[in-house]
């Protein structure tokens, strides 16, 4: 094909707002705009009122009749209808473009001649069977059916994550899924990495470090349980929690400080966020299945040892051993105090560090975003 110029990006949220989507859309969209591409932002996220009905209302209620079911609005055949209305819409006002770029498995352009290239991590089948690990209820069925139809259409899909990519490319029996070579780290942060302040700072921290959403709260709460038995060993311990508020956890002990959600957008939020990173000894996240990888490797790009799950994604990139932290094994307080006291008594902290910054070091967005637009030129 021609040489990429124009991109038609579509998104499920502002993609010029760093906290939609893990930031992964700003730094997509921003990135290819450093390197010459004129990027249509084009949002298609869901009617905010009918999607507010449908969270109050009728999630409620599937949720009592069908437990753990992540039957969102977008995943309605309503709101599919309603989106391709939109992607109808937007194809007419941007018609000079070169290929069409979706943040998401869900919808294509089938307005366009143009090609459709579709990015995300994981698509809704593996979400439900991997991640939540079980079968999907027969509503999400219709769900999986309609991304099924997408995927099938689409010209190239890429993952962010290799197994993910391999289970999607049997399922759907697709050459064209596939996965670079190297993820990427989402930082905002405009001051130097100075290798050895920063370590230094590690070296003298108790802290530990926690960052994740609800859905990781049982996590948190048996970190604050560990955290309180590691006290009795190590007085100046402290615990700082990132995306939890205060007031959605026990009676939090002595030394616990929760700042709930930053925005890294937010110049004070920022500068907490990455305060906390910087300074922290041990960044930690034994849930299983899914650790919030996206984090995780943040906190290794600044230094930070980590106390991870292994699962299967995390495994699969960095290997069975690691030289940067420990693998939490079981989920229970013995297992996850353990790692904590093998990794704070280490004579070796500081070649943990330098491990953990290394692994990391070159999943930038400019190298990343290289490496996508060579495969999209190729289709």
């Amino acid at each position: 094909m021609n040489k990429i110029k124009t991109i038609n990006v579509f998104t499920i949220g502002d993609s010029s707002l760093l906290n939609t989507w893990s930031n992964i859309p700003y730094f997509l969209t921003t990135t290819l705009e450093r390197q010459g591409y004129i990027i249509n932002r084009i949002n298609i996220e869901s009617n905010h009122i009918i999607q507010k009905f449908w969270d109050k209302i009728i999630l409620r209620v599937l949720a009592k009749l069908f437990r753990n079911n992540i039957y969102w609005y977008d995943r309605t055949f309503l709101c599919y209808v309603e989106t391709f209305i939109k992607i109808w819409r937007a194809n007419k006002k941007y018609r000079d473009n070169d290929i069409n770029l979706f943040i998401t498995y869900s919808f294509y352009n089938p307005f366009s001649k143009k090609p459709n290239v579709l990015f995300s991590d994981w698509d809704y089948e593996t979400m439900i069977k991997d991640k939540r690990q079980r079968d999907p209820y027969f509503f999400e069925k219709w769900s999986i059916m309609r991304q099924r139809k997408v995927i099938k259409k689409a010209d190239l899909i890429i993952s962010l994550f290799p197994n993910a990519a391999e289970e999607m490319k049997l399922r759907y029996n697709k050459s064209n899924i596939i996965c670079l070579d190297k993820n990427v780290v989402n930082v905002f942060f405009d001051k130097e990495i100075d290798e050895k302040n920063i370590i230094e700072k590690k070296q003298n921290s108790y802290k530990l470090l926690f960052i994740g959403t609800l859905k990781y709260l049982e996590s948190a709460k048996l970190l604050i349980k560990v955290y309180k038995d590691l006290k009795n060993f190590y007085p100046l311990l402290e615990l700082v929690i990132i995306g939890i508020e205060e007031k959605q956890l026990p009676k939090l002990p002595g030394g616990v400080v929760c700042y709930g959600y930053l925005n890294k957008g937010n110049s004070r939020d920022n500068e907490i966020y990455y305060k906390e990173l910087i300074s922290a000894k041990l960044f930690i996240n034994p849930t299983p299945v899914w650790a919030g990888y996206s984090s995780t490797i943040e906190a290794m790009f600044f230094y930070t040892p980590v106390i991870v799950s292994p699962y299967t994604d995390f495994v699969k990139e960095f290997g069975r051993r690691i030289d940067f932290g420990m693998y939490c094994e079981d989920f229970n307080i013995s297992s996850l105090k353990h790692c904590i006291k093998q990794v704070l008594d280490k004579d070796n902290y500081e070649q943990m560090c330098v491990n953990a910054r290394n692994r990391v070091k070159d999943y930038t967005w400019d190298s990343y975003v290289k490496k996508l637009m060579i495969k999209i030129q190729n289709i």
